[in-house]
């Protein structure tokens, strides 16, 4: 056999080489390679492009957002700082407060206190008086009612009748006997 160019390899697989078929494909490659540079590639770009715009942005964007993020919590850490020790410092003013009210309230009710003893002191004096008053003036009308029932039942009685006139006629007589001087102060205890 001799060897024909046409032909590569020989046995199981017969595999030639047409040069026209490869022509046509490699022409048929090269449109299609073409086609696809000319309408194919420049919308994938611009899409790509596009895609990558966005993408950007979002990156740029996640950036804004992550410093804007720091700031805030740097805001909020700040204020909470601030809010903390203003609110301690309200914490600290509501003790001092309260212990000026408790100071206010103690001193208050020491003077009600004060002003309540002193009150009940003066209506104890003041009952005191009026009870002293009126045991007085019970007492006087008890001996005045104890002496007019003496007297009344001395007055009735004839020893104690006979007994006064007795008594007066002794010192009428006396009176007689005696100077103007010694009358005058008889009289005056008659009267």
């Amino acid at each position: 056999m001799t060897p024909n160019t046409d032909i590569l390899a020989e046995g199981l697989y017969d595999i030639h080489f047409e040069w026209p078929v490869f022509i046509s494909q490699l022409f048929g490659f090269v449109v299609i390679i073409w086609v696809i540079v000319k309408w194919v590639v420049p919308p994938v770009k611009r899409m790509m492009a596009k895609a990558q715009g966005e993408i950007q942005k979002q990156i740029e964007e996640n950036e804004q957002a992550a410093a804007r993020l720091n700031k805030a919590k740097e805001v909020y850490d700040h204020g909470m700082a601030e809010a903390k020790a203003e609110l301690a410092q309200l914490i600290e003013d509501a003790h001092a407060d309260a212990e000026q009210i408790v100071v206010k309230m103690r001193e208050t009710a020491a003077a009600e206190v004060e002003r309540v003893r002193k009150q009940g002191r003066d209506q104890i004096e003041l009952m005191r008086r009026q009870l002293i008053r009126d045991l007085k003036t019970d007492f006087a009308a008890s001996v005045m009612t104890h002496t007019a029932d003496t007297v009344r039942d001395q007055v009735h009685s004839p020893q104690i009748k006979s007994d006064a006139v007795e008594k007066f006629l002794e010192e009428l007589e006396a009176m007689a006997n005696t100077g103007p001087a010694i009358r005058a102060r008889t009289q005056s205890q008659w009267n």
